[in-house]
């Protein structure tokens, strides 16, 4: 039996508190143990990322993008069927340049409530140049370290 509406609708206002909050533990907060994001378009061939997987990734990325800003334009919410989307629009500041990207995100929900499966569209323009700055910025920083 999925959740009620009320608890999905409260994962849904948690899960963009922390996501605006810009901590790991933020967004992860409202997601289940098993839960897997999946990067869209599916013809970028991302891979499936597990929980502990964004677990390691979320804290990387988080300290690089600074004055994170995050507009939700759009929530739809099914609670019959156990899911939703969002539509986000969102902006911070990188030691590369200015990051100003938009999300198309769905999430499901499993029988508890919590956030079990998320699909996030990005701009494809933006990430075209963004993930081989970011990349090389890693890179860099890492041999400086070194």
């Amino acid at each position: 039996m999925p959740a009620t509406a009320d608890v999905q609708a409260a994962i849904i206002d948690a899960f963009i508190q922390g996501w605006r909050g810009w901590t790991p533990e933020g967004m992860l907060a409202p997601c289940s143990s098993d839960c897997t994001q999946l990067a869209l378009p599916l013809s970028d061939g991302r891979p499936l990322k597990s929980r502990p997987d964004m677990e390691m990734l979320f804290p990387i990325l988080m300290r690089e993008l600074s004055n994170f800003d995050l507009n939700v334009h759009n929530i739809v919410h099914d609670p019959e069927h156990s899911k939703a989307a969002l539509y986000a629009t969102a902006k911070a500041d990188t030691p590369f340049g200015p990051y100003n990207n938009e999300h198309a995100l769905f999430l499901w929900f499993d029988e508890s409530g919590n956030i079990n499966k998320m699909e996030e569209m990005f701009d494809s323009a933006f990430m075209a140049t963004f993930q081989p700055a970011f990349r090389d910025y890693l890179v860099s920083k890492q041999q400086k370290a070194t």
